[in-house]
């Protein structure tokens, strides 16, 4: 167990950061959903994900036989699998979260600027839905695409969350599904988002801690 304190101790599940980086087009201009991901939001949705995954690994495998008599089948590896990815968000009262996935969502499919209101409740009584004969014409892949960091974190002896063991960067991330949100009367509770994401491969860093204690 010393061994293990030396290293600074147990690693804690409740440790762990996300965040997601755009890249600017040719125009040196912010897609429009970034307006729900700007440095003041961006920091409400990353503190508000409070479940994700370090990502696994997994290989598509073929198999060979007769190598030898009396020899099984023997497997072996040949592809890269990188599964999704679901990250579980709550909610503050503006929603910050939805309305940032939702956008994202939306510019993919062309949806184009994002519909708003007065906020109350007669503005949002007299809000139309879009023209009937619209259509989607989806963006090129290179147009919404992220690159999204999900970092591992411990404590340290002067912040929880200073040391980095481990980062994991997901190349070419976007949100492919936006879970239902439930609502309903009774007791309290705080509403949750959950988002599925896609991702093209993963590059994995290792942090060196030692210095950091």
């Amino acid at each position: 167990m010393s061994k293990i304190g030396a290293q600074g101790g147990m690693s804690l599940t409740t440790g762990f950061d996300v965040q997601f980086d755009f890249a600017l087009g040719k125009d040196n201009q912010p897609k429009p959903f970034e307006n729900y991901y700007t440095n003041d939001s961006k920091s409400i949705v990353n503190m508000l994900c409070d479940e994700a995954q370090l990502p696994n690994v997994q290989s598509a495998v073929a198999s060979v036989t007769g190598r030898y008599l009396g020899e099984g089948a023997v497997y072996y590896p040949h592809t890269r699998l990188f599964t999704d990815l679901s990250l579980s968000f709550l909610m503050d009262a503006d929603m910050i979260p939805l309305k940032f996935f939702t956008a994202w969502y939306d510019y993919i499919f062309g949806e184009g600027d994002q519909k708003t209101f007065n906020g109350t409740l007669t503005g949002a009584l007299s809000a139309a839905p879009r023209q009937r004969n619209r259509s989607n014409r989806l963006k090129h892949l290179n147009k919404y695409v992220s690159t999204a960091r999900i970092i591992k974190t411990e404590p340290s002896s002067s912040a929880s969350n200073e040391r980095a063991p481990i980062l994991y960067i997901l190349e070419d991330c976007y949100p492919y599904s936006i879970d239902a949100v439930p609502l309903s009367y009774g007791t309290s509770q705080v509403a949750r988002l959950s988002v599925n994401f896609y991702y093209s491969r993963h590059t994995i860093y290792y942090g060196d801690t030692k210095k950091v204690r």
